[in-house]
């Protein structure tokens, strides 16, 4: 196993430790950090696997010991230039998660409903990019009971989706019956679903009582809608366009 993709077994298997050890607050801090870092040395291998001197930062120098490696952003960029780009669903979920260890590493950590879901959506994303990017086998690498501790996260985020779903088209049979559900076009006069400030999926819409109701929280949620942006935001928490 190389050194980067060693190192980032490492942090993924201090994360799910973290995950799976106890749900307080302090766990989820170190899970978010750590698996950002795995996820983080997981690309950074995929580039050093193209070319080893692709992992620094400036290449047309003398590389030593002490030579500065690439960036989450210029990671990005990196592999954007080498025809390489992640989908932009991954690169999403990525930047959430990015941006969460920012706030626990500059400022605090606040821990939030949606910090499941970011967590859940990662531990998915490295089952995919270490399987079928860099070709790797997860059950060679880590505990048995990690890895299955992995795959039952992502498969209950996977259900929950799936269930979300559900409840999305029944609904929208509901108020258009004539609609037919195995049509890839939804219906002329929805509006579309709106990301729900509480989970941050984009499961919201708002009812025929101009409710807010969210089908991935299953239940209404106390919201409001900018008028200048139209992002939704919840009524205690600050918002700025």
């Amino acid at each position: 196993m190389r050194e980067i993709y060693e190192n980032a077994i490492d942090s993924l298997s201090v994360g799910i430790n973290h995950f799976v050890k106890n749900d307080d607050a302090s766990s989820r801090k170190h899970t978010i950090l750590t698996l950002f870092h795995a996820i983080e040395l997981l690309l950074k291998e995929y580039l050093y696997r193209v070319n080893p001197i692709l992992i620094y930062r400036n290449i047309d120098k003398k590389i030593t010991d002490e030579s500065l490696t690439v960036s989450f952003a210029e990671i990005l960029i990196r592999l954007e230039n080498l025809k390489l780009s992640l989908p932009e669903e991954p690169i999403k979920v990525i930047k959430k998660i990015q941006k969460r260890r920012n706030q626990i590493e500059h400022y605090r950590y606040d821990r939030k409903e949606e910090d499941e879901k970011v967590i859940s959506e990662c531990f998915k994303f490295v089952l995919f990019f270490v399987e079928s990017i860099l070709e790797e086998r997860l059950c060679d690498d880590i505990d048995t009971e990690q890895l299955q501790s992995i795959q039952a996260i992502v498969l209950k985020y996977n259900e929950r989706t799936n269930i979300a779903e559900i409840r999305l088209e029944k609904w929208l049979q509901k108020q258009w019956p004539d609609w037919d559900p195995e049509s890839m076009e939804l219906p002329a006069e929805f509006s579309g679903t709106l990301e729900c400030p509480q989970c941050k999926f984009e499961t919201l819409i708002f009812d025929e009582k101009n409710y807010p109701y969210c089908f991935w929280c299953n239940s209404t949620i106390n919201i409001v809608e900018c008028e200048s942006c139209r992002e939704t935001y919840k009524l205690d928490d600050e918002h700025q366009c």
